[in-house]
């Protein structure tokens, strides 16, 4: 998950172990603000932990990431609406693959692009659910600062 406030973005170490996997060309400065001065290991400890980026490329960086879900576009929905959101996800995979397996080989060669959206919409699916488990109150995270707040007054209604 990823949080823009003010001048920063703040993502979350499943994320960037995650973006670290791919292919993707990340930018030096997020890299190294992810693993520090060693290696990063992402367990169940800290995969919920918050890190912040505040140069201006690398908040671009992360707008361009619609894979990670963004706190403020999920925050306010109901439970009913962010499984409704993940069906949407699974149906939007279902239908690349489809489209995908229906290829010939030599069209699947010139169409990878659609293995990587589905690698990332599964991805994005699962941190759909992660969230409504925290909503739940299935799982802890502890958000950047102010929005601390609100998340636990949501998780008291339920």
């Amino acid at each position: 998950m990823k949080i823009f406030k003010n001048d920063s973005v703040y993502v979350q170490n499943n994320d960037l172990a995650y973006l670290n996997s791919t292919d993707l060309g990340i930018p030096a400065s997020i890299y190294m603000k992810y693993i520090g001065n060693g290696k990063m290991i992402t367990n169940d400890n800290n995969r919920y932990d918050f890190i912040k980026f505040d140069e201006d490329s690398e908040i671009e960086f992360f707008k361009g990431l619609d894979w990670i879900i963004d706190y403020n576009e999920v925050k306010d929905l109901s439970e009913d609406e962010i499984i409704k959101l993940s069906e949407s996800i699974g149906k939007e995979h279902e239908e690349i693959a489809t489209s995908f397996n229906s290829m010939s080989r030599k069209e699947q060669q010139q169409h990878n692009d659609l293995i990587t959206k589905c690698d990332f919409l599964e991805f994005k699916f699962y941190s759909i659910i992660d969230f409504l488990w925290f909503k739940q109150g299935h799982i802890s995270m502890e958000l950047p600062e102010e929005e601390n707040v609100k998340i636990k007054k949501d998780n008291n209604i339920n």
